[in-house]
């Protein structure tokens, strides 16, 4: 009897624990609930805070260099939610502002200060921060900053690429570069020494295919120096080749005297686009005997020279490279 007396007690003791424990659960829960709502309240409701911001300038007019920052920070009150603001708060690049010079109206002040109009770049600054533009107000009216005329300078851009073709691929028409000049703007110590802006260093391996590729050009002196563009455009045919030959007679006009040459013809071997293979005529190509500033009567041999050849063959050699003669009476 006392042992079921005992079971009992044990039983309603264990249920009164967990009705105790389910009860803490609950109540945790209430706490974590109550708590959640009351932060969307509060993130829900409106607040007004000033933030200060650094400001940067890019891209000034090609011809002037950005000096001097009068105005290199400005204070913006901002109008917003709790929500708005803790997105802006959580944001590690939001406390500095990009002016692209290039989409802005600058006004002159006086020799060589200048400024922008805050009125006119307040909706861009709104959209960087992810607010409407009628919660944020602008501490400055007017940001000003200080830029120097440059002197300019044309100068040629080099071809700075390295071409490495497919077996029996070469270049079927010249290397184009459009363009192939450019416009510097800087001080004019420093511009006269330039010559040159080269393309970025870039190999081309295994080429089969014409070449059409935009390159970018490196400044040399990016803080002194601006360009008037910065890519160009490279282009250039490529062909497959092949290597033929043709028996050519050597034609001895070109002396006074009268010579029979051993042997009589020579082999021409060059190479020639597949494309214009079907071209090559043996009357294209002329081989004579080199006779400037040799004394015919005294010499055993003469060597060979192309005196025509068609533009479509590259890479000629003859052989053999000389011959001998006989001078007939």
């Amino acid at each position: 009897m006392a042992n079921r007396d005992n079971i009992g007690n044990s039983f309603a003791s264990s249920k009164k624990e967990k009705t105790n424990r389910n009860n803490h659960v609950i109540f945790i829960i209430c706490i974590f609930i109550a708590a959640f709502f009351w932060i969307l309240i509060k993130l829900s409701d409106v607040y007004t805070d000033i933030y200060t911001f650094g400001i940067s300038y890019v891209n000034p007019p090609d011809n002037q260099h950005l000096t001097t920052l009068v105005d290199s920070v400005v204070k913006i009150s901002i109008n917003a939610t709790g929500f708005e603001m803790l997105k802006l708060n959580l944001r590690s690049d939001s406390r500095r502002f990009n002016i692209d010079l290039s989409q802005c109206d600058i006004n002159n002040r006086s020799n060589n200060e200048y400024f922008i109009n805050t009125s006119t770049i307040k909706d861009k600054i709104a959209d960087d921060l992810g607010i409407a533009t009628e919660k944020i107000d602008i501490s400055l009216q007017k940001l000003a900053f200080k830029m120097e005329k440059l002197s300019k300078k044309e100068v040629g851009i080099y071809n700075n690429t390295e071409l490495k073709f497919a077996p029996q691929f070469d270049l079927y028409s010249p290397i184009t570069i459009k363009p192939d000049k450019i416009i510097i703007y800087g001080p004019k110590d420093i511009i006269d020494t330039i010559d040159y802006i080269f393309t970025e260093k870039k190999v081309f391996d295994n080429i089969n295919k014409d070449i059409d590729e935009n390159l970018r050009l490196v400044n040399p002196l990016a803080d002194k120096l601006h360009l008037s563009v910065h890519s160009t455009n490279i282009q250039a045919g490529v062909e497959k080749f092949t290597e033929s030959s043709l028996e050519i007679p050597i034609d001895l006009s070109n002396t006074k005297y009268n010579l029979k040459a051993f042997p009589p013809t020579v082999k021409v071997f060059f190479t020639v686009a597949l494309r214009d293979f079907s071209d090559i005529r043996k009357n294209q190509f002329k081989v004579l005997p080199n006779v400037e500033g040799i004394d015919v009567l005294k010499a055993n041999k003469l060597q060979l020279k192309i005196g025509k050849s068609p533009k479509a063959a590259r890479t000629i050699r003859l052989q053999p490279a000389e011959i001998e003669f006989l001078i007939l009476k």
